[in-house]
């Protein structure tokens, strides 16, 4: 959710800057349709990209998680869970494809909603405001 909300700022702010753009294109006669295409490419690829970037940044780091814990235990001088207090002493990972799939999927949706609703609404506004002037 964190992932999903920050792309749909991101898409937002982008939106906001292309207004201008887009008031361009609504003189030259292009259509709500157009400009919902171009936006919704706009957000598909920022979505593909975070995906791909996330993902493999999560499995990296769950996959090196003891050494990175162990590094920071090194530089830090400390141990975070001592044997002596508790009765493991590493950190328990065990990555789940399908978890990641849905998880994946469930961003995936959830962005295409509301990057669409967003886009839907910026048009709507400015086809108003278009009408109106």
């Amino acid at each position: 959710f964190i992932f999903a909300s920050s792309i749909i700022s991101i898409l937002i702010a982008i939106m906001k800057k292309k207004i201008y753009d887009i008031n361009i294109l609504f003189a030259l006669g292009a259509k709500n349709k157009l400009i919902y295409c171009v936006f919704l490419w706009y957000s598909l690829i920022y979505i593909i990209f975070g995906i791909i970037f996330g993902t493999s940044i999560g499995l990296l780091i769950s996959s090196y998680f003891d050494k990175i814990i162990q590094n920071i235990e090194k530089f830090l001088n400390t141990k975070f869970l001592s044997s002596n207090i508790y009765f493991i002493d590493f950190i328990p990972i065990k990555v789940i494809y399908s978890d990641i799939f849905y998880i994946i999927l469930l961003v995936f949706s959830l962005v295409i909603v509301c990057s669409s609703y967003s886009i839907l609404k910026i048009i709507h506004k400015n086809s108003i405001r278009s009408i109106l002037s």
